[in-house]
């Protein structure tokens, strides 16, 4: 028979402790998104755009963290808001590029000040070097989850 695992080991483990704090930080901006009628996969293109312009749904559906599918749809709903537009690229017909709109521009722009805020909470009490070290670290992780691709 197997023992029972501890509840410090999950407490311990990197991704149980990453989920953790990503949902407790995106309900809580999900919530500061309400009065600007978006909700955070829709901010989370809107912010790719507005620092990324002109993205190719490909390079957007890893920006945003979305699959294309699921982009495609949150691109409909902020097109049908006239808060991005598509364009055909100009060097292949095929391709697709989303634009802010001058509307969701300047709504993206009010919004990085709360984002912004929200960061600075989350990161009190940290150093500076301690929010680079982290930074890098986090980097670091993204990397090499593409390995995990690879697993059985």
């Amino acid at each position: 028979m197997n023992t029972p695992k501890r509840p410090e080991e999950l407490e311990k483990a990197i991704p149980f402790l990453m989920a953790r704090a990503t949902n407790r930080m995106g309900n809580a901006f999900s919530k500061a998104l309400k009065p600007f009628g978006l909700n955070l996969s829709e901010w989370r293109v809107c912010a790719s755009l507005l620092y990324v312009p002109r993205q190719t749904l490909s390079e957007l559906s890893l920006h945003a963290s979305s699959d294309i599918s699921a982009l495609s749809r949150i691109i409909d709903r902020l097109e049908s808001q006239e808060l991005v537009s598509r364009e055909r690229s100009t060097t292949d017909g095929r391709s697709i590029r989303a634009i802010l709109t001058k509307k969701g521009e300047e709504l993206a722009q009010r919004i990085v000040p709360v984002a912004k805020r929200h960061e600075a909470v989350v990161l009190s009490g940290f150093t500076a070097n301690d929010v680079k070290a982290l930074r890098s670290m986090l980097l670091k992780l993204y990397e090499n989850a593409d390995a995990l691709d690879d697993l059985p």
